[in-house]
């Protein structure tokens, strides 16, 4: 009897422990998304613009009379030109070809490289969203099993069980809704095809990082820095979280043996 007692007491700490580690991460989780906000905020909208040839007066005061607003922020090596380029009523601009874009916003073709600010910008901001999403994950699954299982007992009449089983699968619905509806990725960061595609994100995020056509750019490294360290702390965040889930589940299964086997003592005396 003493042994079933401690047991039981171990698995009450068990699930003690990983329900304060977990409001825990969720405090300092929610502290540190406020800084990486002011960090994030810090990155200008619009496209990061590398032209080959400088802009002139004229075609920049064109740009500005069209509705948008363009900032020369740095100069690069030899005759290339670095400029941010926005719309001044907040619309997403898309850049296919430089000399396009060059040729529609400023009347002259002009070679050079793209960057959309405004997607890494907001592509940035979905990271403590997306940190949720992968840390819960693994709880999610064990709650929408536990849930179906219980739900099935309704089949045989057990009603407790079977109004536990709704609820869970309820509570499962609507954290999966909350954070998928708070994810605003950009159509340019995901695959064409299958959503699923992980050598599209892999490739994209190879790309990025790997990409020397900006390291020389102040802006670039800032932004860069950024997702380094959103990787960084999230990522523990999600480490721990899984962690968390993990002794959750122990707790869980110490529990219900322990429970199984009192059922069993009572009903055999």
């Amino acid at each position: 009897m003493e042994k079933e007692r401690k047991k039981s007491s171990r698995g009450i700490v068990l699930f003690l422990t990983a329900l304060i580690l977990l409001a825990g991460l969720s405090a300092f989780h929610m502290l540190i998304g406020r800084g990486m906000e002011k960090r994030i905020k810090k990155i200008p909208e619009g496209i990061l613009l590398k032209l080959v040839e400088p802009l002139e007066a004229g075609e920049i005061m064109k740009a500005e009379t069209a509705g948008y607003e363009v900032k020369n922020i740095e100069k690069g090596s030899g005759e290339v030109s670095i400029y941010t380029v926005r719309k001044t009523n907040e619309k997403p601009l898309h850049v296919n070809q430089v000399s396009d874009f060059t040729w529609n916003v400023f009347g002259r073709q002009i070679e050079g490289e793209s960057l959309n600010l405004s997607s890494h910008r907001t592509m940035a901001s979905q990271a403590v969203y997306l940190s949720w999403l992968i840390a819960l994950l693994p709880m999610s699954v064990i709650l929408l099993i536990v849930g179906i299982r219980k739900l099935g007992a309704l089949q045989e009449k057990q009603w407790r069980q079977g109004v536990e089983g709704v609820l869970m699968i309820g509570a499962w619905l609507v954290v999966i809704y909350f954070l998928t509806g708070k994810l605003e990725i950009p159509r340019e960061f995901l695959p064409p095809e299958q959503i699923l595609d992980i050598r599209f994100y892999v490739d994209g995020i190879r790309g990025f990082f790997a990409d020397d056509r900006w390291t020389d750019l102040e802006l670039y490294q800032t932004l860069r820095a950024c997702y380094n360290q959103e990787v960084e702390i999230y990522g523990a965040w999600v480490i721990c979280g899984w962690i968390g889930t993990l002794i959750f589940w122990i707790a869980a299964g110490v529990e219900s043996r322990n429970q199984k086997k009192r059922e069993r003592r009572r009903q055999y005396g």
